[in-house]
């Protein structure tokens, strides 16, 4: 499932932020993570390097998770990707930085190269809001296709290691275009929705169904502030023209804007 754990590091990230990340993972079930930093000057730094991800292996060690510290040569868009494939990882987790218009579009950019060239499901780290901690109850949002592709995100949400007190399955879509069939369009939402649920092993105490006309980015942004949530989940679609459509429209503005963490997952992972 969501074991192991790929955790790429610039060293500009502080040690209590990578902390907090890896404790909000053990929630969704990570056991093991492998923290990688990409060196460019061709193994110059390798020694500095090394003790600097000793830094973060002692910040986080607490958390009785296993760890492991590697240094690669390489441009970061492909090597992250090898490493993840190489190493074993689960997922590969992102923290996020808040950036400006110019900088979010080139982060935007690197963030897309990366989905592109991997298979493994991303993780985009986000700090808690202290909203987001006052009731302690877990709480994620699903945005599903209805289309296919959701069989990846029920696993994960099946899994026990898996720890969400709650799961809100989320739909937006078009209105038909005249009453009988808009009436139909929604029986049909309803039941696909509570059929994922059950599949989940959620109740009505637990599993809750919405559906909306119009954006979906609109609906999880929504609904993510309002719960609040503490993790969305997007699914990614496989091919090109379905990545660029469902990842640039959708998944790539929601991980951005969202209120909280996004877990972006693939429609066939393996690992899953």
């Amino acid at each position: 499932m969501l074991k192991k754990v790929l955790i790429p590091l610039n060293f500009h990230e502080k040690h209590a932020y990578v902390l907090e990340m890896c404790r909000f993972l053990t929630q969704i079930g990570t056991e093991h993570v492998l923290l990688l930093h990409i060196d460019s000057a061709q193994g110059r730094n390798r020694h500095r390097s090394q003790g600097r991800l000793d830094q973060y292996i002692e910040a986080i060690k607490g958390l009785g998770l296993g760890l492991e510290a590697k240094i690669r040569i390489g441009a970061v868009q492909m090597e992250i990707p090898k490493a993840a494939e190489e190493m074993g990882a689960d997922f590969i987790s992102i923290p996020f930085k808040k950036k400006n218009v110019l900088h979010r579009a080139i982060m935007g950019s690197r963030l897309k190269d990366l989905v592109r060239q991997t298979r493994h499901p991303i993780f985009v780290y986000k700090t808690q809001k202290p909203r987001q901690h006052a009731d302690d109850i877990f709480r994620v949002a699903y945005a599903a296709s209805l289309k296919g592709g959701d069989e990846q995100v029920i696993s994960t949400l099946r899994s026990n290691d898996f720890q969400a007190d709650q799961v809100y399955f989320l739909h937006a879509g078009k209105r038909a275009p005249d009453p009988v069939a808009e009436q139909q369009r929604q029986e049909r939402v309803a039941t696909a929705l509570m059929a994922m649920k059950s599949k989940c092993g959620l109740t009505q105490d637990n599993g809750f169904c919405i559906s909306s006309l119009g954006s979906s980015r609109r609906l999880i942004l929504r609904t993510a502030r309002q719960l609040p949530a503490n993790l969305v989940l997007i699914g990614k679609a496989d091919s090109a023209i379905g990545m660029e459509s469902v990842f640039g429209s959708t998944a790539e503005s929601v991980s951005y804007d969202a209120p909280c963490s996004v877990l972006i997952i693939p429609k066939h992972e393996a690992g899953l």
